[in-house]
């Protein structure tokens, strides 16, 4: 929200500069990243999510306009003296780079050592030239790290040009690996081995570099794989003049990891076929590839990832015809140089074994960082991965006990002042404003991006849709100090603020899966009820009973069940709430938030009426009326003698507008027939006076029980009235 609030003020340096306090390349991300983000934004229950990705693209593409003009980039802490310490990255992707970028900020020596000829990783010879330009994105955000002075050596691959060992015998005080995934995964069918069967990273790789791939024009290609590797190699495909490609992925269209891309992919003249795997590759005799066997699956129970796992149908098999097969089935890191200069490091589950909160390896001094140590994941991903063990290195250098700190917390950056929560009803619904694209037929020819970015019009007008909801105390919160010191977070390195790199301990819920989802109570006509908000600090149970003296809510059940609710969770029209409010005042997450105040549709429970006239004086329009009896004057047993309503702000002529329309009551019940107890109702006010008002020079008050000229349902209304008042008659 912070930097979606510069936007709006129409100040993409410190958009991006409160960007780049968790990502250094938000040009790059604006570009690549999934969003995963958006599947949280709570706008989405309003109508859609921010394009937040789209936004911060937008704030970093203008710094890069900026920074082509000779300005520098914003750097988001302050940068601090030299420590004297210098630190090896290897690797120059996406979390090589975010470590680097992090480790020179706190004032070390970095040095940043790459196998290929130009830096970017998989950022460079992984993605197309059409999702993002390597100059004009890539290389210019990349110039914001070496503005810090962090050095680049390219051609210098790990294992093959240098070891461990060499870095540390040189004078590096930390090394961090960081060398990503790029060993493709094979199918292990039989027919794999056929010319044809092409690693798709390597495919991309010469692609990218803007050479045409050779043979490829006029072929048919297949493509196995649902991620992003599957999508860039399909549509890739189709620019190097593919006469078919096809895409199997083995699960259904929702679990592929690049979904949204589906439909691009599909317009450029690609197609689809999904839940079919692949059986066996046909070759002919030469041993080039003629096709591919696929079988059917079906999705049965959810596997380790979440996603259901995929089952083979019996007899179903198919094959798809075609000249070349792409393999987009995943990656692995290459370890081989584990065997020569790195003892004390080692590899677990065919990655390399580094702690998850302090990125340590079994070797002093060496850290491991990124896909090398996650496996294979997205772009985002590896940002957060490099920026982490940047923190954890930086403890390092500092001579501090990683594992001390595993437990620390410090103060975070303050963050920009943020409005208040609003309850979603307020909410005016607003299109996303998306990007255009460039024509299917054009963009089928060429690398150019594809995409339009947002002018800076649409930029502030998507931006002003964030509704602004991250919580004031963040950095100053008790709860959350108190919740890390117990143990219910897991810990995870962090900066302290601008100006000090220091560590807190916050990340997802150590409960993870075990997560309560409530459903929302919309049934009260002023609060608004989203129980899965509720963090049970229990303020809105104390205001309640101790000030209001309703008690609607309690705390109910126990442990990791307990819940701030209504008694037995029924709805609070049934509690004795009284519609005052200040339980939505006190909340501070936004678990109970008033609706506005004009009452659409009501209910009278009249078995609950204890006949004590509170509303009757309560009432700012005398929708209600006491009979002689001291009874709610009625029609019938169901429905009041005058229709509640509950206005805001009303005008003259509107207020009686509405007397007159609303207290002909009597003419509409006996028009429909019913039978009226006239001897116990109020008299109906006379034609042509309406809350007082009357047609003359006398005073026109009157103080009326009866049926009098003058006193008229309490009102005064005597014939020679001009500025009756309001009268109660009882």
């Amino acid at each position: 929200p912070g930097f979606l609030k510069a936007n709006t003020e129409g100040n993409p340096r410190e958009s991006t500069r409160i960007f780049k306090r968790t990502i250094p390349f938000p040009s790059v991300l604006g570009r690549v990243c999934p969003a995963p983000c958006e599947e949280h934004c709570r706008r989405d229950e309003v109508d859609e999510a921010i394009a937040i990705r789209d936004s911060h693209r937008w704030a970093g593409d203008q710094v890069l306009k900026a920074q082509a003009r000779g300005e520098k980039a914003p750097v988001p802490f302050e940068i601090q003296p030299p420590s004297g310490k210098r630190a090896a990255v290897i690797g120059s992707g996406p979390a090589g780079m975010s470590a680097a970028y992090y480790l020179a900020i706190a004032g070390h020596d970095v040095t940043v050592f790459e196998r290929d000829p130009a830096p970017g990783g998989m950022l460079r010879y992984g993605i197309p030239q059409y999702r993002l330009p390597k100059v004009e994105v890539l290389e210019a955000e990349y110039q914001g790290v070496y503005d810090l002075g962090v050095k680049m050596v390219t051609d210098a691959g790990l294992g093959r040009d240098f070891t461990l060992d060499d870095l540390q015998n040189q004078g590096f005080d930390a090394v961090c690996v960081a060398i990503g995934c790029y060993d493709t995964n094979t199918l292990g069918i039989p027919g794999e081995d056929a010319q044809g069967v092409l690693d798709g990273l390597e495919y991309l790789r010469v692609a990218t570099l803007g050479l045409p791939y050779p043979g490829h024009a006029g072929t048919r290609v297949v493509v196995i794989g649902g991620g992003f590797t599957s999508m860039d190699c399909s549509r890739t495909s189709i620019r190097q003049g593919a006469a078919e490609v096809t895409l199997v992925y083995r699960r259904d269209m929702k679990d592929m990891p690049a979904a949204f891309e589906v439909h691009e992919m599909l317009e450029e003249g690609a197609r689809a076929i999904f839940q079919a795997a692949p059986t066996r590759v046909l070759a002919d005799e030469r041993n080039v590839v003629t096709g591919v066997e696929f079988q059917r699956m079906r999705l049965g129970e959810p596997d380790a990832s979440g996603r259901r796992r995929p089952e083979p149908v019996a007899g179903t098999e198919f094959v798809i015809e075609c000249d070349r097969v792409l393999l987009a089935i995943g990656q692995g890191p290459d370890l081989s140089w584990l065997e020569r200069g790195a003892d004390g490091v080692e590899a677990k589950n065919w990655r390399l074994a580094a702690d998850a909160v302090t990125f340590a390896t079994g070797r002093p001094g060496v850290f491991g960082t990124g896909d090398v140590r996650i496996g294979a994941a997205t772009v985002v991903q590896a940002n957060a991965e490099g920026r982490r063990a940047a923190y954890a290195i930086d403890a390092y250098l500092k001579g501090m006990d990683l594992e001390a700190i595993r437990t620390r917390q410090t103060l975070a950056e303050p963050q920009p002042e943020f409005l208040s929560i609003v309850p979603f009803t307020n909410e005016v619904k607003e299109p996303r404003y998306r990007l255009k694209s460039m024509e299917a037929e054009a963009r089928n020819h060429s690398y150019v991006e594809y995409e339009i970015p947002y002018t800076q019009q649409e930029a502030m007008a998507e931006s002003q849709r964030c509704l602004q909801c991250t919580c004031e105390a963040i950095g100053y919160c008790d709860l959350r100090r108190q919740g890390i010191e117990y143990g219910t977070t897991l810990k995870t390195l962090e900066p302290q603020a601008r100006g000090a790199f220091s560590y807190r301990s916050v990340s997802e819920n150590r409960f993870t899966g075990t997560n309560h989802d409530y459903l929302r109570d919309d049934s009260h006509a002023f609060i608004l009820r989203e129980p899965s908000r509720c963090i049970d600090c229990g303020r809105c149970a104390n205001v309640c009973k101790e000030i209001v003296g309703a008690a609607c809510y309690d705390f109910m059940r126990t442990g990791f069940d307990t819940l701030v609710t209504t008694p037995l969770d029924m709805s609070l029209n049934t509690t004795p709430c009284v519609s005052c409010g200040r339980c939505a005042e006190t909340c501070p997450t936004g678990a109970l938030m008033p609706k506005p105040r004009v009452l659409e549709k009501y209910d009278v429970d009249e078995s609950r009426c204890i006949l004590c006239g509170i509303c009757v004086d309560a009432c700012p329009y005398d929708a209600l009326r006491c009979g002689p009896d001291f009874e709610l004057s009625h029609d019938s047993r169901s429905e009041p003698m005058i229709d509640l309503m509950a206005i805001s702000a009303i005008d003259r002529d509107t207020e009686l507008s509405w007397v007159r329309k609303e207290r002909d009551w009597a003419s509409r019940a006996e028009s429909a027939g019913r039978s009226l107890p006239m001897g116990r109702m109020l008299p109906m006010l006379p034609p042509g006076a309406v809350n007082g008002q009357g047609n003359g020079a006398h005073d026109g008050q009157a103080h009326g029980n009866g049926h009098r000229p003058g006193g008229v349902d309490g009102d005064g209304g005597s014939p020679g009235g001009n500025a009756g008042g309001h009268a109660h008659a009882r």
